[in-house]
């Protein structure tokens, strides 16, 4: 289904889809969410780090976040406090090497690692404390949560009741390209520099696994991306990685109840990250184009509680999606 696009009402000195990307995740404050951090121990002898905020609910949303961000991101402490307002518990899972602590494997993360979304899932399903499951993907996250429930593989996915993926570059193929280019590269530039210094930690404990001077030559997150992301986690190339983690490679076959929000002015996303015509016929798959907003930025007012994002998504899940 493709929903009416609603305007947000961004303030007149948010006047481009940059102010709007870049000040609010800056400058906007969360008080007074506090976490409780859980590390479960994974298959292969890692670490996730799971950090809840719990108001006693059988309802519970898990939240993904972003390239290079973690829990305690605006973002997601905004989603954080509301949900737990609206009567939802809510776990925050730090992806590995983004929880503050280096993980122990030489490997990290990627775009398309779904087997560590499918494992927290496993872990809290196991408790079994809750009568509802939801998720939220945050950019990156959300191209993990649409390819997580387009995969057909995961028996975690029978519970989850909904889910909302926001501001997702859901076609890498078009999209990593686009961020590798004009304004896009103050985006860009920050992404290399942490994910290089990064890399180069693993240095001193895996010293003979990968060229490191190789990585640190890289010159974007394009070149970065081919020589370490790839070899790292067993892809062909950067067209093979690509493919394989996009979530437009998966989203035909999603069966749970889900909504992607793209704004109308992301920076971040190419035209073929906004599957229309999917939408338009689809039954479980609904697609949401805001206009105004820029890459998860959805603010109206810098200095009110909530952004129109956090609204919209206390709305979506108070109401059973």
């Amino acid at each position: 289904m493709l929903y009416a696009s609603p305007i947000i009402k961004t303030p007149k000195w948010l006047y481009t889809k940059h102010l709007q990307t870049i000040v609010p995740n800056l400058y906007r404050k969360v008080e007074g969410v506090v976490y409780n951090r859980e590390r479960i121990e994974t298959w292969d002898d890692d670490f996730l780090d799971l950090d809840w905020s719990k108001i006693g609910s059988k309802k519970l949303i898990v939240i993904s976040h972003g390239f290079e961000g973690s829990s305690q991101r605006v973002y997601a402490k905004g989603l954080v406090k509301i949900l737990n307002a609206n009567g939802f518990d809510v776990c925050v899972w730090n992806f590995r090497g983004c929880s503050g602590e280096d993980n122990r494997q030489f490997f990290g993360y990627h775009s398309g690692k779904t087997e560590d979304l499918n494992f927290v899932l496993e872990h809290i399903q196991e408790q079994n404390q809750y009568e509802e499951y939801h998720l939220i993907g945050i950019s990156m996250g959300g191209n993990l949560t649409l390819k997580f429930l387009g995969e057909e593989k995961w028996n975690t996915v029978h519970k989850i009741e909904s889910a909302v993926a926001v501001s997702v570059p859901t076609h890498y193929e078009t999209s990593f390209p686009h961020l590798c280019s004009g304004w896009n590269k103050i985006y860009e530039r920050r992404f290399t520099k942490q994910v290089k210094e990064k890399v180069l930690l693993k240095q001193k404990r895996f010293p003979n696994e990968m060229n490191y001077k190789h990585i640190a030559e890289a010159k974007n997150l394009w070149e970065f991306t081919a020589r370490c992301t790839v070899p790292m986690h067993g892809f062909k190339d950067i067209h093979d990685y690509n493919v394989k983690v996009q979530a437009s490679s998966f989203i035909k076959k999603i069966k749970t109840n889900t909504l992607l929000i793209n704004t109308d002015n992301d920076p971040l996303l190419t035209k073929e990250c906004y599957p229309i015509q999917f939408a338009k016929k689809s039954k479980n798959f609904h697609l949401e184009i805001p206009i105004g907003g820029g890459h998860v930025g959805f603010c109206e007012d810098i200095k009110a509680e909530h952004n129109w994002l956090e609204k919209r998504l206390a709305n979506y899940f108070s109401k059973g999606a």
